[in-house]
């Protein structure tokens, strides 16, 4: 027990010489948004739910009761993560849907959003169809199709949904643009774009706290961690309950003030308030840096019993198919995930995942192929400059693998402390 306190006290402190990074996150800044448990059954939603629920009762085909308990059940499953809301949703949806023999161009699109947030992209591309083919409405399915035309990396439609968009400075428009401009690697234009859009909706709460997240996030890549941590202690001041911001003050505490106990805090209370698969992630990163493998062993094995009922395991792809090939010695399972999510939402990503996955199966020259083929050049997302660094570097190219381990350790932050110490080690063996 000595020793393991020892190396990670030596660890600590090798880390603090190497990176000597003023300190951002302070306690007293965030301490009154922990302890804010969410209690459902005190939920705006849970009340309105009842209301609809009993309305629903008195006439089973109420058109409006379906499609007010559809977005109160979708509602539901991002504050509380439990699968089961966004299916009574979607069924809900396909109840109404049964009175339209011709379709109805609403209810496509919130099966759509639905389709989306449950990662089901190529669904959520033939609701977005079926409502453009309707006519009505369609200012708004254009917009969709251009929210799932990012998702599965068609950012020619994309562009071309956008090019002739009138009004470009509108909402919409703006956080669109915003987030092609980061999958084509102009971060700083995106975030020109997230910022225009914040100042045109700053009088709307849950706009703005979207909005003020999402350019936190981009802050934090970029580099502008002090900006990043104002962003999300602005957003939990507006709303103490915003889960997302304080997940993402615990990432500044993890991975630039290097501060595991503080990040461990923060993640414990989040857990409490929902179903949040992605927490054993965090814990397992803390872990690992507290020198616990068997802590770390523990969260991901949680994580992953978590999320690989059929219901959930969509939406973790990337995760899974990286912890099958880095963690659980299974390579082979992570082929099989890789090559599900590329049908589901062919991104240079999700080719990256299959090129990553045929690194660990030793497979170096397939890796590259894939690599070369539908990553390099095509994403600017510094897990991938990892990826390609450590296989160019497998295949012997030690030049390219340098550029591009170079090219990932920029975005330290973003990568935190675990991949950045791989990164580190590969390139002293270079």
């Amino acid at each position: 027990m000595k020793t393991n306190s020892l190396i990670f006290l030596l660890f600590v402190c090798l880390l603090s010489c190497d990176r000597n990074k003023k300190i951002i996150t302070r306690f007293d800044d965030y301490r009154s948004y922990l302890g804010y448990a969410k209690h459902v059954s005190n939920d705006p939603d849970t009340e309105e739910l009842k209301f609809w629920e009993e309305r629903l009762n008195n006439n089973n085909n109420d058109e409006a009761s379906l499609a007010k308990l559809g977005s109160i059940h979708a509602n539901l499953f991002k504050s509380t993560g439990r699968v089961e809301h966004i299916l009574i949703s979607d069924s809900l949806y396909a109840r109404i849907l049964k009175t339209y023999p011709k379709g109805n161009v609403e209810i496509y699109q919130s099966l759509a959003a639905n389709a989306i947030t449950q990662h089901k992209f190529q669904s959520a591309k033939d609701y977005t169809e079926k409502a453009l083919a309707l006519g009505d409405k369609k200012a708004a399915s254009l917009l969709i199709l251009v929210d799932v035309s990012l998702e599965i990396g068609d950012y020619a439609t994309a562009n071309l949904v956008l090019r002739d968009f009138k009004n470009k400075n509108s909402f919409a428009y703006l956080i669109r643009k915003a987030k092609l401009n980061d999958h084509e690697g102009h971060l700083d234009s995106a975030i020109v774009c997230m910022e225009k859009a914040y100042q045109r909706i700053r009088g709307n709460k849950s706009l703005s706290q979207w909005t003020l997240s999402n350019l936190a996030d981009m802050y934090g890549h970029a580099g502008r961690v002090e900006e990043s941590y104002a962003g999300y202690l602005q957003v939990l001041k507006d709303n103490p309950q915003d889960d997302y911001a304080l997940k993402g003050i615990a990432w500044v505490a993890l991975s630039h003030d290097l501060n595991p106990e503080a990040a461990r805090v923060i993640i414990n209370d989040l857990a409490i308030r929902k179903r949040m698969p992605e927490a054993h992630l965090m814990l397992a990163e803390i872990a690992e840096l507290n020198g616990n493998q068997m802590e770390k062993a523990d969260q991901l094995k949680n994580f992953k019993a978590l999320v690989s009922i059929p219901e959930y395991k969509n939406m973790y792809h990337k995760y899974l198919a990286t912890l099958e090939a880095e963690e659980f010695q299974n390579p082979n399972s992570a082929v099989s995930i890789a090559r599900a999510e590329i049908a589901n939402r062919p991104t240079p990503q999700s080719y990256d995942l299959l090129a990553w996955a045929y690194y660990h199966q030793k497979n170096f020259r397939e890796a590259l192929s894939i690599a070369t083929r539908h990553v390099e050049n095509q994403t600017f997302e510094p897990e991938a400059f990892y990826h390609l660094g450590i296989i160019y570097q497998a295949n012997g190219n030690n030049e390219q693998a340098r550029y591009y381990l170079k090219e990932a350790l920029a975005s330290e932050f973003e990568l935190g402390p675990s991949v950045s110490k791989k990164i580190k080690t590969a390139l002293k063996n270079l």
